[in-house]
């Protein structure tokens, strides 16, 4: 008999978070797998980037704990990659694309790592599979918003993390460079497992296998292939409605 494997990369279990009195999220239950594509939807306020911060250790949760089941103590700094919105990038700094895509690797080294050679030639490599190796030299303020957030997408990918998560990737992206974007993420879904936290609902659904509503408490609904649940209805509208229900 075949022996099946673990492909459990890591498990949120009771997790409660609380600024100060508020408690921000409540009985969060989940886990991620190995080649999910998992969708981070919800009102504003409801907790979706808290949990990432979570995710990223950024935070620490108020109760519970994160497993990480087949992940050893000495490798967990490169198991998360991680894009943040595109409005945290100072625009005016002189600072060129290759730069950017290069500090991926300072932020999952100690302090005073140096960028070597191989780095560098991974990083340009990176930059090339993205479609953006000719940007490398531009400075991050005159790139368009697609450009920039394929930059960012690159230092994400720096190290080869397990994990990629992205915040609202898209904002204040143009209709076909978003979609642009979810190609992309999809094409790099198939060597990594990803988490989006996003607004575009109708085309993230296009992308993502599961998705996680968070609204301080969270629903979590299975996708299958073409958007159809195993009751054969669209997961898409339900989504949706749940979104429109939830912010009302």
């Amino acid at each position: 008999m075949k022996e099946q494997i673990d492909k459990t990369m890591l498990v949120c279990e009771n997790i409660n978070f609380r600024y100060d009195k508020d408690l921000v999220l409540e009985n969060i239950n989940f886990s991620v797998n190995e080649g999910d594509f998992l969708a981070l939807i919800g009102p504003n306020g409801g907790g979706k980037s808290t949990l990432a911060k979570i995710l990223l250790r950024l935070l620490k949760p108020s109760d519970g704990k994160i497993k990480y089941p087949n992940v050893t103590l000495f490798n967990k700094n490169s198991l998360i990659g991680y894009t943040p919105q595109d409005t945290s990038i100072n625009k005016d700094f002189p600072i060129q694309a290759i730069d950017v895509v290069l500090m991926g690797f300072l932020e999952k080294k100690k302090f005073g790592y140096k960028i070597s050679k191989n780095d560098k030639k991974e990083a340009i490599n990176i930059m090339e599979k993205l479609g953006i190796e000719n940007l490398k030299f531009r400075k991050i303020g005159d790139l368009s918003g697609g450009q920039r957030q394929r930059v960012l997408i690159a230092r994400a990918l720096c190290g080869n993390p397990k994990l990629l998560i992205f915040d609202e990737p898209t904002s204040n992206i143009d209709m076909p460079t978003q979609k642009e974007i979810y190609k992309l993420l999809k094409q790099i879904n198939a060597n990594h497992t990803i988490i989006v936290i996003s607004h575009d609902i109708s085309i993230l659904l296009e992308c993502a296998s599961d998705v996680l509503f968070v609204n301080k408490e969270l629903i979590s609904h299975k996708l299958v292939k073409n958007n159809l649940s195993i009751d054969g209805h669209f997961c898409e509208i339900e989504a949706i409605n749940q979104y429109i229900q939830q912010s009302i």
